[in-house]
């Protein structure tokens, strides 16, 4: 497994201009429909990264890569055998490339309502948090990543799966998967989730 990030406010101009020379006219117009510059070049860099992970973990150029997306909306390289998965998040786009299915998410730690994770949250995840946003991005990052990893999406049953948090330690209701928190930035949160070998 391997992680790559980038903080879009290092990109140079020139290098989103490259990218949107080189995309087709598909992904080129749904960029361009965003009407925020800051998600085109979060768009742009998480693309960016996503194929760059890809060649230098399967050994082939960028432009013989082709993204596509599962009935689910999981984006997969098609015809190769690694997995990737791609977030976004304030200035931050993160990347991670794996063998096995792999889902990531990172966060801006910001002010959220105080009622915001009955939404998600079970009972003791809940008492974890208590109030306390880093508590609340850890939640939320690691269910966003546990759910892009099995390729699903976030769903109805976001509460069915339940994670208890001791310092780095994470363990989940649901198991075959590994589970971490990726040092980036100490204003983000970014969780990445694994498959193992006994997921069922």
């Amino acid at each position: 497994m391997k992680i790559y990030s980038v903080n879009i406010t290092d990109v140079e101009d020139g290098l989103f201009e490259a990218w949107l020379d080189r995309a087709d006219g598909e992904k080129k117009n749904s960029v361009m429909k965003m009407q925020s510059e800051k998600k085109r070049k979060l768009r742009i860099a998480a693309d960016m990264l996503c194929r760059k992970g890809i060649s230098e973990f399967c050994g082939i150029p960028e432009n013989e890569i082709a993204i596509r997306r599962t009935p689910l909306g999981k984006p997969y390289a098609e015809g190769l055998p690694v997995h990737f998965s791609i977030s976004h998040s304030g200035d931050y786009a993160v990347c991670a490339v794996s063998g096995s299915e792999i889902g990531i998410d990172i966060e801006k730690i910001r002010t959220v309502h105080p009622r915001a994770h009955e939404k998600f949250c079970t009972e003791s995840e809940a008492r974890y948090i208590n109030g306390d946003e880093n508590g609340f991005f850890k939640i939320w990052t690691l269910k966003e990543a546990y759910f892009k990893c099995i390729g699903t999406g976030l769903g109805t049953d976001i509460k069915d799966v339940s994670f208890e948090i001791s310092g780095e330690e994470i363990s989940c209701s649901e198991k075959g998967c590994e589970f971490s928190f990726f040092p980036l930035d100490e204003n983000y949160i970014c969780s990445v989730c694994k498959k193992t070998e006994l997921f069922g």
